[in-house]
């Protein structure tokens, strides 16, 4: 699981803009959001500060994602 803590990169972005499954391999399951979730999540939806995403990966795919979604670097492609 990773949540987008208040500033993070990938807040008010969406999936296909961040292109995280490509640069990350990681794959995201779903996205809850305050008490909704939303299982396989729509590729062009806005991600905001306080979503939850659980991520399917290798360990390092993972990390990659969390790195895209909560820093300011874009990790290389897997």
């Amino acid at each position: 699981r990773i949540a987008l803590r208040p500033g993070a990169a990938g807040a008010g972005k969406s999936l296909a803009e961040l292109e995280l499954r490509s640069r990350t391999g990681a794959l995201v399951l779903s996205i809850r959001r305050g008490e909704s979730d939303m299982p396989t999540p729509d590729p062009r939806l806005r991600l905001e500060e306080g979503d939850v995403l659980v991520v399917m990966g290798q360990p390092g795919q993972i990390d990659s994602a969390r790195t895209l979604l909560q820093g300011d670097g874009l990790p290389a492609s897997p």
